[in-house]
């Protein structure tokens, strides 16, 4: 038996997810989450019928958190500082770790991307549905208010990235263009309104599904906006600021982030 522990928020979860999809197969061992009650993506994905009653039952979160009470597991801590790799993991292992890389989801013999549950994508084909099918989308992420101060430092990418992007954009005037972010007045600041931009403040699934389905994505160092990317059912333009989260030092963090579906570019210096 092994346990992989759900750290952080959505992005961070899926992360998680196709790990221990990736363990079960590489294994054969019986994996489970023993913190249940932390995630939230079986309330907006459907992850078959055995995974959405288990992350979604009261009674399933209970045992879980007492199976590694009642048995002795030994910690295991993988890094980011070092490409993805395959470990030998012990029977009764508790592993911890984020896994940002999809390293983990090409060795799954049976990947598929997450699929919606159909409220959330219907709510979102009712809010945005014309406009998306009507126009071709730009759509840029734009997270800030944690990652000022993400651990005592500053994470969060100059606002140049974005503008820098968005200009080399050929015949933008021909997009509908969609800004997200957790910080829209500072956003509204930067980028003086135009007739085809669109500054939309909605619940995280709604952007998720902004993101995902732009025909062109700019994004943030966000595992949230990398996930909505990697999902995309288009053939997506996707531009992400190189080295990740260690972009002012110039190398990639975490190791195996930069997947090859993305076009990744220089973070300016500001």
């Amino acid at each position: 038996m092994i346990g992989v522990y759900f750290m952080g928020r959505l992005g961070n979860q899926i992360f998680q997810y196709y790990y221990l999809q990736y363990l079960k197969q590489q294994t054969g061992k019986l994996c489970f989450f023993p913190n249940p009650h932390h995630a939230y993506l079986g309330k907006y994905f459907d992850l078959g019928p055995v995974n959405n009653v288990l992350l979604n039952s009261k009674l399933y979160s209970v045992l879980a958190r007492i199976i590694p009470k009642v048995f002795p597991f030994k910690p295991l801590y993988i890094q980011n500082f070092s490409k993805p790799r395959e470990r030998d993991i012990a029977n009764w292992t508790m592993v911890y770790g984020y896994f940002q890389s999809d390293y983990y989801a090409k060795k799954l013999t049976n990947y598929e991307p997450l699929k919606l549950k159909k409220p959330f994508s219907d709510a979102f084909h009712e809010k945005f549905g014309a406009v998306f099918g009507a126009n071709k989308t730009v759509v840029v992420h734009i997270r800030r208010t944690d990652y000022l101060n993400y651990g005592k430092r500053d994470i969060s990418l100059p606002i140049s990235y974005f503008q820098e992007q968005l200009n080399t954009l050929p015949n933008i005037e021909e997009y509908t263009v969609f800004f997200v972010s957790d910080d829209m007045e500072f956003v509204k600041n930067a980028f003086p309104a135009q007739p085809n931009f669109i500054f939309t403040s909605n619940s995280e699934i709604i952007d998720f599904q902004l993101i995902q389905n732009a025909d062109v994505a700019i994004i943030s160092n966000s595992t949230f906006a990398w996930w909505a990317c990697y999902f995309s059912p288009k053939k997506q333009r996707v531009i992400a600021p190189k080295n990740w989260m260690a972009f002012r030092i110039g190398r990639e963090h975490p190791q195996g982030v930069m997947t090859d579906k993305f076009e990744w570019v220089e973070v300016p210096k500001d």
